[in-house]
């Protein structure tokens, strides 16, 4: 009988364990969903730091509730990319979600924008309207690491177009709607040009500088090996003969 009450007990308590730790993981974590939200997600790139807007809108005390955030992640409005639940899962949105809901909604929001400039293309101005720059900055980065360290010196609209659709590793996924194929052709264009810029700046120098002009070669330090040695072998001859 103690037998089965000390079975069942564990069981019991097994199955608590089980249910809280359950509890516990689906319960949002404000301080797990800072650090998510600013180092590891990288939400802050596109909503700010403390979620007060940057080139999208303000998330800090949004005042919607988790399961809206939720469905905007996995099927997003306007020109939000898509994440899957493998780049962002659904604990990890709950605890960015808390961690908004500790700061104060701001009072006003003017999302950062980009006026082209004479001169620019149409990939570059793209890549700013579209808001790729939040992550990619000036790309310089993403082609050292991705193209140039990998002997790839080619970026053409099949390649934009196959990262947009279905991107490798963290990238979201961009619809036709968000970027059309033409605009995904004119961003290859565009980074094409800066694949090139990279390339050129990170190739080493074809011949090494020399510093005040070419040097004559001194004679001394010849001249003082040699006259080293000799003493060397006649000390040695020496010392020799003493001994002998």
């Amino acid at each position: 009988m103690l037998r089965k009450i000390w079975l069942a007990v564990g069981t019991l308590l097994v199955a608590l364990g089980m249910v809280t730790s359950i509890a516990y993981a689906d319960a949002g974590d404000s301080a797990r969903g800072k650090h998510l939200w600013a180092e590891v997600k990288l939400c802050k790139n596109c909503h700010g730091l403390y979620g007060e807007g940057a080139y999208a809108g303000p998330r800090a005390g949004d005042g919607k509730s988790l399961e809206a955030w939720i469905k905007q992640v996995r099927t997003p409005r306007a020109n939000m990319p898509r994440f899957n639940d493998v780049q962002v899962s659904d604990q990890e949105i709950a605890d960015m979600w808390e961690y908004m809901q500790t700061l104060s909604k701001p009072t006003s929001f003017t999302p950062k924008t980009y006026t082209p400039k004479p001169g620019d293309s149409a990939g570059l101005i793209l890549v700013q309207q579209k808001r790729c720059v939040a992550c990619h900055g000036d790309y310089s980065q993403m082609l050292k690491f991705r193209f140039v360290a990998q002997n790839r010196t080619v970026i053409d609209a099949a390649t934009v177009i196959k990262q947009l659709r279905t991107p490798a590793k963290n990238m979201p996924a961009f619809s036709a709607a968000q970027v059309s194929d033409e605009e995904a052709a004119k961003i290859a264009a565009y980074l094409q040009v800066r694949l090139n810029e990279v390339s050129a700046a990170s190739a080493p120098p074809t011949t090494l500088p020399v510093s005040g002009g070419e040097q004559p070669a001194s004679a001394w330090p010849v001249a003082l090996m040699i006259a080293g040695a000799s003493m060397l072998v006649t000390g040695l001859a020496v010392r020799t003969r003493r001994r002998a």
